[in-house]
């Protein structure tokens, strides 16, 4: 895509971190070192209501010295700085914060590093909105998940099976999405050919790929026209979406993308661009091979191909 979206910015980066300095006197002949290095922890996603205990970590002088007297503050998107060497922030709200700390000492240039994290909400309506699903609609709890139940799938019928509305959220197998556990309530969990296999709870499988096939190939009938991650449209460059006409199956589609997991970690890719879903059939042809269904962002076709069992993670969408 060329235009980039506030969502596809919230989903594809990892953490925001800068280092700035700042001559306190720029008119000023003298040189003095600079403070560097500065930087803390704090992961890209966090759950609502989570509270974070941060400190300043890293910090180094140019010239070697070992400074003394450093003070820091820490500011929580435009607000006013607090001055404190440990600071707490709490997830308040579904958004994007930004916090910032600043590094100062006497006799040397201040430094100061940013992390972004966006909020998630796990309800149902909260951070993913506009898939058409409602709380009193069909829906069963993965015994898996209790007592939290945060793990409830709502399903529809649809060419004579019952199929899932929402990704497989189940976290005994895959990994989520920048490995941020969070992620799995609303996007979904990436899963292996090989996991997807027994991911689906009690009484529910993989769909075949003729399963998928029976709902057609039309796209927009298988994808919601509003739905949004934090209030960003997500479909938002779909060639031929037409809200009267979307979502005809009330799957409800999402481009969570997919993830690369041959690697020393998983790589994640194409969010915003991909919605994909592993089918149960295996290629007759190469045993390391399986179909998937998928949609791309700039096509008005549901389309299919073969991808690696043991490398490739996508989502999932039971059937029964």
């Amino acid at each position: 895509m060329e235009k980039k979206t506030c969502i596809y910015i919230i989903l594809a980066v990892a953490a925001l971190a800068t280092v700035a300095c700042k001559k306190d006197d720029s008119s000023s002949s003298d040189s003095k070192p600079s403070l560097l290095g500065l930087g803390f922890d704090l992961r890209p996603f966090g759950r609502i209501g989570d509270t974070y205990n941060l400190s300043p970590r890293g910090l180094y002088a140019s010239d070697a010295s070992t400074p003394s007297g450093v003070t820091y503050s820490w500011q929580l998107n435009t607000g006013t700085r607090d001055t404190t060497d440990l600071f707490t922030y709490t997830a308040s709200s579904v958004r994007l914060d930004t916090l910032k700390c600043y590094a100062a000492a006497d006799g040397y240039y201040s430094t100061s590093a940013t992390q972004v994290i966006s909020i998630i909400d796990p309800t149902l309506g909260k951070t993913l909105t506009g898939t058409g699903i409602n709380a009193t609609d069909a829906h069963v709890v993965d015994a898996r998940s209790l007592p939290t139940g945060e793990n409830t799938y709502y399903y529809t019928q649809a060419a004579g099976l019952d199929w899932f509305r929402n990704n497989l959220a189940y976290t005994g197998a895959g990994v989520a999405y920048e490995n941020a556990e969070v992620t799995s309530y609303v996007l979904g969990r990436y899963y292996t050919w090989e996991e997807a296999q027994t991911a689906c709870p009690e009484g529910w499988r993989l769909p075949t790929d003729e399963e998928w096939a029976a709902l057609g190939d039309t796209a927009g009938e298988l994808m919601a026209a509003d739905v949004a991650f934090s209030g960003t449209k997500m479909w938002e460059y779909w060639p031929e979406m037409k809200v009267e006409t979307s979502d005809k199956y009330h799957l409800a589609a999402i481009p969570a993308g997919y993830a690369l997991t041959g690697g020393m970690s998983p790589s994640f890719k194409g969010i915003q661009n991909y919605a994909m879903f592993w089918t149960a059939t295996s290629s007759t042809e190469d045993g390391n091979m399986a179909l998937y269904r998928y949609i791309h962002v700039k096509e008005p076709k549901v389309l299919s191909t073969y991808g690696d069992k043991h490398s490739l993670a996508l989502s999932v969408r039971c059937v029964r």
